[in-house]
């Protein structure tokens, strides 16, 4: 994560203002509403059409010299999300993408704030290897995950359910003459 500590909102709206690409009104607006209501300086720019988020990462890798990489192209393995926490990757829209031992690969949407990473680094007991990407594609693969996941945990509620009633119809049938009971019933 070294040098990621200088992308920070005021850094990159210095590179948005001195390329011409953003007014510094909307800059004032943006850092203001970060500033005064939590929200992300770099959403802020990109929800209210002042730049396309491609642009806004764009400068991100070219200024910050990071690389990116599109979350949904890369097929996380299950282990990946082991020992990181879920609920601040979620929160953050932060998607990660594989561990290998004490390294844990993510994807951060433009501008994630350098603390996050440093908590998540030692929540996890790891170092973590950013990679810049899209807010909106961030987005998109994390509901897409969350949404795997809730179908997971009802088939394994459903499966879960199939094997209390298998028990509890083995028990029935190994009672005294209620197989027969059963049979009898069938014919």
């Amino acid at each position: 994560m070294k040098g990621l500590e200088k992308l920070t909102p005021i850094r990159l709206a210095e590179v948005l203002t001195q390329k011409g690409l953003v007014p510094n009104e909307v800059i004032t607006d943006a850092l203001y509403a970060q500033d005064r209501h939590g929200e992300s300086f770099a959403e802020v720019l990109v929800s209210t059409g002042q730049i396309n988020e491609w642009d806004l990462a764009k400068v991100v890798v070219e200024q910050f010299h990071m690389p990116f990489l599109m979350a949904s192209m890369y097929e996380a393995p299950k282990q990946a999300a082991e020992g990181l926490p879920k609920e601040l990757l979620f929160r953050h829209l932060i998607v990660q993408l594989d561990r290998f031992d004490r390294i844990a690969t993510v994807v951060i949407p433009i501008l994630t704030p350098f603390e996050v990473l440093l908590r998540i680094a030692k929540e996890a007991n790891c170092e973590i290897y950013p990679y810049i990407g899209l807010i909106s594609e961030n987005r998109k693969v994390l509901g897409e995950r969350k949404k795997r996941e809730q179908q997971l945990a009802a088939s394994q509620a459903q499966c879960e359910q199939l094997r209390a009633d298998c028990d509890a119809l083995q028990q029935l049938l190994q009672q005294p003459g209620q197989a027969e009971l059963i049979a009898s019933k069938q014919t």
